[in-house]
């Protein structure tokens, strides 16, 4: 963890255990990853883990505050704190956390003060962000040569500053004005020390990233304040106190400052000659539908979101007698929030905004949760028992508050009060969610040879009715040391375990007001309560059944050391809203969300395989390796009937579709399938061709289809037979976001002082859908006043031979002709646009070096020190033709409202190369 540059605890993982699977949402600077541990476990609900740090619980999926604000919950917390970090996996580990850990668990525990004279330890970073590779799209002698043609073919009339490109210049660059090189720092001072009786870890950190993007930041201020005391032989206490405040600029993800940017077309200056913001108008021959200045909205809109989280926790620990302990805990999460989006008067050439508005908005949320626990140690011989009794309790609650006004006189001074009163709206809600806990388990272990392990919880939650309140959920594994064994005497094997367990885990859902309880609202009769969604008594828990098989093999003395899984998860009941028609309220204002219902499984089979190995070790130098490989494969196995379908439109994506049907992975792609260009006008007239608006055969003319036009593919019919059109029934899947593996590969080598430490991750098998490539290659956008990717200058060009056939003068290409018609070429989402996003990166490389002792003892003041140079994301090996492969969750607008929608590519902020050299001191 300390030899990578990670802003957040869950970068440090990535690449390092086998069986957890992740993706970067966006480079945004804070910006988040999605974690996922052995495969999909919900298709409606959140498939991130629970963390745990220092015992306080909290969830990791991005949270929303407003329509424009989106933030990672965990930005807060500092990775340099962080002492260790253990994945749970399987079902007997974790369930000490119950229903929450159905996702897996990422166990952090942070550093601690050691009895000893006082250590104080500084260390600092400087690191510089560069820009990301270039997309090739056309400088302004390509764009006006597009806009000829264009209208040359299209019709309508090309602007005069556009009829002669060749005395035009290469015009704005708005890649090279976008994203520039920023830099960030971190600084970070610790303290810790104490006796025998206590001891302390003390810290504070500030850190402040730039973003490579105008729009966006990151700064992060925290401290934190371990104890741990033993006053007495039978009495042991600790506490655990952190807090946190992260300032973020949101504007570039919520805004679409990238996308803009790679469409703004290269003929409209950053600015103009009087200093005002360039835009499109008449002046340069842009039409109102071009996009607006990005560096202008990023300049002067205001996305701004403040987070300040608390983390705490104070334990007992009491020796009854001998053997018998008990442990009781209370931690809590306590975190606030506001963001302020701002939109002031502007006029950008075409574009104007003539009412300045401010919307503003508090989110408070608390947890807590109280453990008592009572172990019980016995060893008889070669026998061990272990016995554990546990009691949790936990809730949590959440208010928010907002409201907007417009009107403002001023865009210096940001604050309601300054706008027109008579524009005032207010929001708010609030909500909660509880439960309790018991577990009871019982460890056996013979000799370190036979391991046996049996664990009952259950789960009472509020979110289910008084007869489904409790989940029981047990778990049992069992292991066996073959190399213990008398008869086992093969020197070279020192590691040889057989490992099974198999258990059950449960899901209450992603948050409360599942079941059916009531909210205030607003009628035309006055406030009055009404239920949050339609009542479901019935509703039960939603519940994973895991087998797992796995072995560990040990050579030379573990020297080589291999670790394999193979799990089977089959979840059953899942919870998904039952879908009602408009008439029975579930849309509009006052509406009733549909019942929660118990309707669905998943099947989701998995591998990882662990090698460690240690090539070379002697006195000087060492050269240890870390390989991990994984794949899961899920399944949809049952829905409300074997032909429904679940849909995630965008409908800002031009209706941009995943859809989960029985028999395969959630969330596919959805679209239609490219077959080529039409080469000729008999291959139009004997081929299925798409139908108008009456469902009717479109005609062969320039003005519908036509010789340069996309050749669907038919698939189906309304008797799922080809039916010779092209029509909404030939929709197919079109690509899986999920890999079919991923891999993390670490070298480590260390020679005197010095080490280096290289670390590659990749993933194989997962598509990405470039819809900014699919955008950006129609040459009809062009009279949208556009730019373009210089592919899109080989657009298919129809020509009349000798013979007076129709052909194509061009017929290599892929691109489809200029056309103004009805064909819809390029509105249709097609197999086309989805790209192999397999990809082998070079994550990190980390060269250090570590004074020595005697330079050291001369100084007399330093104990330690450290001077180290890092290079991350160096490179990446891919086919796929976008910014970056490795695209995570949808992070913007809502973003809590589509924590799934993976794999889509609409110009996320990229990953970049990022430079280091820190400096590490202990006194």
């Amino acid at each position: 963890i300390g030899k990578t540059v990670n802003t957040t605890i869950e970068q440090a993982i990535q690449g390092r255990s086998a069986g957890v699977y992740i993706t970067q949402n966006s480079g945004q600077p804070g910006g988040g990853i999605s974690v996922n541990i052995r495969g999909i476990n919900s298709i409606n609900g959140t498939n991130e883990p629970l963390y745990v740090i220092d015992g306080v619980q909290m969830a990791g999926q991005a949270v929303s505050f407003g329509e424009q604000s989106s933030s990672n919950p965990l930005a807060g917390l500092n990775p340099a704190d962080i002492e260790d970090i253990q994945v749970l996996q399987g079902p007997s580990a974790t369930a000490i956390y119950g229903s929450r850990a159905t996702n897996g668990v990422l166990l952090i525990t942070t550093k601690r003060g050691q009895a000893g004279q006082t250590k104080i330890d500084y260390s600092g970073q400087y690191t510089i962000q560069t820009g990301p590779k270039r997309m090739e799209v056309m400088d302004l002698r390509q764009y006006a040569q597009m806009v000829n043609e264009y209208h040359e073919i299209a019709g309508g009339e090309t602007p005069q500053q556009f009829l002669d490109p060749s005395l035009l210049g290469k015009g704005t660059d708005w890649q090279k004005e976008l994203f520039r090189s920023a830099p960030m720092h971190k600084h970070q001072l610790s303290l810790g020390g104490g006796n025998d009786r206590i001891t302390y870890y003390l810290s504070g950190e500030y850190m402040d990233q730039e973003g490579i993007a105008p729009g966006s930041g990151f700064e992060r201020y925290g401290s934190r304040l371990n104890i741990d005391a033993k006053p007495r032989k039978w009495l042991s206490l600790g506490a655990n106190l952190s807090f946190s405040q992260t300032d973020e600029s949101l504007t570039t993800s919520q805004e679409n400052i990238i996308s803009n940017g790679l469409q703004l077309t290269p003929q409209i200056p950053v600015k103009n000659q009087d200093g005002s913001w360039g835009g499109g108008d008449d002046n340069n021959g842009a039409n109102q539908f071009a996009p607006v200045n990005p560096l202008a909205i990023a300049s002067l809109t205001t996305n701004d979101l403040t987070r300040r989280q608390f983390l705490g926790g104070i334990n007992v620990g009491i020796k009854i007698i001998e053997g018998l302990e008990f442990r009781s805990s209370f931690n809590t999460n306590f975190g606030f929030a506001n963001s302020d989006y701002y939109i002031p008067v502007y006029k950008i050439g075409w574009a104007e905004n003539a009412t300045a508005s401010l919307q503003s908005r508090g989110n408070l949320n608390t947890y807590w949760n109280w453990n008592q626990l009572l172990e019980y140690n016995k060893q008889l011989g070669k026998h061990h028992i272990n016995l554990m009794a546990t009691h949790e309790a936990q809730a949590s609650n959440w208010k928010n508050l907002g409201g907007r006004r417009t009107g403002f006189l001023t865009n210096d001074i940001l604050d309601l009060e300054a706008g027109d009163p008579l524009t005032a709206s207010a929001t708010g809600g609030s909500g909660d969610w509880a439960m309790e806990s018991y577990l009871g388990r019982i460890n056996y272990n013979y000799d370190d040879r036979y391991i046996v392990s049996g664990t009952i919880r259950t789960d009472g939650s509020v979110n289910f009715g008084e007869e489904n309140k409790w989940g029981v959920f047990p778990s049992i594994s069992a292991a066996w040391r073959i190399t213990q064994e008398d008869f086992f005497n093969v020197p070279a094997i020192s590691e040889l375990k057989l490992r099974f367990e198999t258990g059950t885990t449960g899901n209450q859902g992603g948050s409360g007001y599942i079941y059916s309880p009531m909210r205030p609202g607003a009628t035309p009769s006055g406030t009055g309560f009404l239920p949050s969604r339609y009542n479901n008594p019935g509703l039960q828990w939603e519940e994973t059944l895991t087998y797992n098989f796995g072995i560990n093999f040990g050579l030379l003395k573990n020297r080589i050391e291999l670790e394999a899984d193979y799990y089977i998860k089959q979840t059953d009941n899942l919870l998904m809203e039952n879908p009602l028609p408009w008439y029975m309220g579930t849309n509009g204002v006052g509406a009733v969300a549909a019942p929660q219902v118990n309707i669905g499984a998943l099947e989701n089979k998995g591998w990882g395989i662990t090698l460690n190995t240690v090539n070379i070790r002697n006195e000087q130098f060492t050269w240890q390796t870390n390989f991990n490989i994984s794949g899961f494969k899920t399944t949809i196995k049952k829905f409300y009937s074997d032909a429904a379908q679940i849909n995630r439109t965008s409908w800002w994506l031009q209706d941009w579709t995943q859809q989960s049907v029985v028999g395969m992975a959630p969330w596919q792609f959805v679209g239609y399938i490219e077959e080529g260009l039409f080469q000729s006008i008999e291959e139009i007239n004997n081929s299925p061709v798409p139908v108008d608006n009456n469902g009717d055969r479109m005609p062969t003319n320039e003005s519908n289809i036509w010789v340069g036009d996309v050749k669907y593919k038919d698939i189906s019919g309304p008797n799922g037979s080809p039916d010779g059109i092209i029509d909404v029934n030939d929709l197919t899947f079109i690509g899986n976001p999920y890999p079919k593996f991923f891999l993390g590969f670490t070298n480590s080598f260390s020679y005197k002082g010095f080490d280096l430490s290289i670390l590659l991750t990749g993933a194989y098998g997962n598509d990405v859908y470039n819809y900014m490539a699919k955008v950006n290659s129609n040459p009809n956008n062009i009279n949208l006043s556009r730019n373009l990717m210089i592919r899109a200058m080989d657009y298919a060009r129809p020509i009349v031979g000798e013979n007076g056939e129709v052909r194509l003068e061009n017929p290599g290409t892929d691109v489809a002709r200029i056309s103004h018609g009805p064909n819809g070429n390029y509105d249709r989402h097609t197999n086309k646009w989805v790209e192999d996003g397999s990809y082998l990166r070079i994550k990190n490389i980390a060269l250090g070096y570590n004074l020595p002792s005697s330079l050291l003892a001369r100084l007399k003041v330093l104990q330690s020190a450290r001077v180290a140079f890092s290079a991350q994301n160096v490179a990446t090996f891919t086919k796929y033709t976008g910014f970056d492969p490795e695209v995570g969750a949808y992070i913007g607008r809502d973003a809590s409202n589509q924590n799934q929608a993976i794999g889509l590519d609409f110009g996320r902020y990229p990953l970049t190369p990022i430079y280091t050299f820190s400096l590490g001191m202990s006194f």
